[in-house]
């Protein structure tokens, strides 16, 4: 028992901290994504460009006050908070710009199963955002 506190202490709050907290953020994000465009798409029929931006929206939401509370929380940034929310929020439209393309792209003209494109989107999105909070917004 011992042994997984000391690998949870190191991951979460050593070395890899940022990356794991923004990786587990990343995960609840991509649930709530998953749910909502499910429920849009799968349940009530809406077109998957406009599934994918509900999804993306919600999981953005949490994202932000994820990131911000958590992942990011040691940051020396003196910005303000409306600063950040709006850095944020166009790092967020590129990344969900950059989704909407690669996932029409892979449904249309690689005839990629739905879903299996919306993973594969969302994996570029992740490394895109990480990136970007990382140098940019939370730093």
């Amino acid at each position: 028992m011992k042994l997984v506190a000391n690998i949870t202490n190191y991951v979460f709050d050593g070395k890899f901290k940022c990356l794991s907290r923004f990786s587990l953020v990343g995960i609840s994000n991509t649930i709530i994504d998953f749910i909502i465009f499910t429920i849009f798409q799968g349940l009530i029929g809406v077109n998957y460009t406009i599934s994918q931006v509900l999804g993306y929206s919600f999981g953005v939401v949490n994202s932000f006050i994820f990131n911000k509370k958590w992942t990011f929380q040691g940051g020396k940034s003196n910005k303000k908070i409306y600063n950040e929310l709006f850095q944020f929020i166009i790092v967020n439209i590129i990344s969900l710009a950059i989704t909407v393309i690669f996932m029409k792209l892979l449904v249309k003209d690689f005839r990629l199963n739905v879903y299996l494109a919306k993973i594969l989107v969302t994996f570029i999105a992740q490394i895109t955002n990480f990136i970007a909070y990382k140098l940019w917004i939370f730093n």
